[in-house]
């Protein structure tokens, strides 16, 4: 059967039509050489091919090979020429069904990798099962092409179509963020990201009075914690007030109830968060903290996991078509500054960087004098969504975590 469906591939308009599903691991070992051959040759020539045509290139580009070598070559190339040439249908269904056995090998080896103690072997494993989940064969590339509705593209980039940051002074220069966007919050210790990403979700004109479902992904503190905040941030009460009539402050926070949807995360890895955006079907999350979402593979050095953990965050806000922040802790640098930059990231400096559409830093000043100087400086470190990068103000209301001008 190998040879044949090698015969039907000397065809470049077979070969061509099927190259995204075809794979030296669908050969017999022998043959393996040989597909590799074929491939170069299609590549460079783009025309059909002969079989002595198939030996002489090969011989060309082994011109060291033992005499024993090119006997074994010559006979599989021999019994090529000799094969039953398959119909275009039938060698299309072999290659599919030749593909579905070389999947299933896979997952079995990782299985028993998995089984042996092989961390990395999870990973793998999810990103493969993820794949062929649908009935995957890897020349579904119909819904990978590029609308040519020009109506489309300018929806795409169009700002009636993102989540508006509900700060004036910050969405006068960034609207917002949009589907399959990334961003990154970053602050240091106590400065009061939590209460930002909060207040974008819950406080008036925030993301879930916009309409948006919103998971809320909390491995910081508990998440409890974390929704009352949110239910002070709606209702502009300080947990005082809240705690004197928790009724009326619950039966008000009923306008978002359903559209703000608290996970508690502690523990989570990136699989977990996956599966739970899957089957919440999200428009936007947020990962607080992003840092702390666990990767099974092992890494040589934390600045490579975090830079392969922003990567993958990145990809689940594409896979899923929502919009994703992770706040992310700065380090002891950005301490007591009005400014942040880049060069403040705690751990990746480079990698959560790269990753990103956006990037916030909150920044505040330490003043002895004035610790709860409720000013707080915005900075837009990167931005690829408006191009705008620069300053600015508005205050914290900590008590309610609202933050406005």
């Amino acid at each position: 059967m190998d040879q044949s469906l090698l015969k039907s591939c000397l065809s470049y308009d077979f070969y061509n039509s099927n190259k995204a599903k075809l794979r030296p691991t669908l050969f017999d070992d022998s043959l393996k050489d040989i597909y590799k051959t074929l491939v170069s040759m299609h590549d460079k020539f783009e025309q059909d091919i002969s079989p002595l045509e198939m030996f002489s290139f090969w011989k060309s580009q082994n011109p060291t090979s033992t005499a024993s070598w090119d006997d074994e070559i010559k006979g599989l190339v021999h019994s090529i020429d000799k094969a039953e040439i398959l119909t275009p249908v039938i060698a299309t269904e072999v290659i599919e069904n030749l593909w579905r056995q070389s999947i299933g090998l896979d997952i079995a080896d990782l299985g028993i990798k998995m089984s042996e103690g092989d961390v990395q072997a999870m990973d793998q494993l999810n990103v493969l099962l993820k794949k062929v989940s649908g009935g995957y064969t890897p020349n579904n590339f119909a819904d990978a092409i590029v609308t040519d509705d020009i109506y489309e593209m300018l929806a795409a980039v169009s700002d009636e179509n993102k989540f508006k940051f509900n700060i004036e002074t910050l969405s006068r220069h960034v609207y917002g963020i949009g589907r399959g966007d990334f961003g990154v919050i970053a602050a240091y210790s106590n400065v009061g990201k939590t209460a930002f990403a909060i207040s974008l979700c819950a406080s008036p004109g925030g993301f879930c009075e916009q309409g948006a479902k919103v998971g809320y992904i909390a491995n910081e503190e508990i998440g409890k914690k974390t929704k009352l905040r949110a239910i002070q941030a709606f209702c502009g009460l300080t947990k005082e007030e809240v705690i004197f009539d928790p009724r009326a402050a619950s039966a008000r926070y009923l306008g978002i109830k359903d559209r703000l949807i608290f996970a508690d995360a502690q523990g989570w890895d990136i699989q977990e968060l996956d599966g739970f955006i899957t089957e919440q079907a999200f428009d936007l999350v947020i990962v607080d903290m992003g840092d702390k979402i666990s990767l099974t593979t092992q890494f040589a050095s934390g600045h490579e996991r975090l830079r392969e953990l922003y990567y993958r965050l990145r990809e689940l806000a594409k896979s899923h078509n929502c919009a994703l922040l992770a706040l992310s802790q700065a380090s002891a640098e950005a301490e007591g500054k009005t400014r942040i930059t880049m060069s403040m990231m705690e751990g990746s400096k480079l990698g959560k960087a790269a990753e990103s559409d956006i990037m916030l830093g909150v920044g505040k000043t330490d003043d002895p004098n004035n610790p709860d100087d409720p000013t707080r400086y915005i900075n837009v470190m990167k931005n690829k969504i408006s191009g705008w990068h620069g300053t600015v103000i508005c205050n914290l209301n900590g008590a309610t975590s609202r933050y406005g001008v």
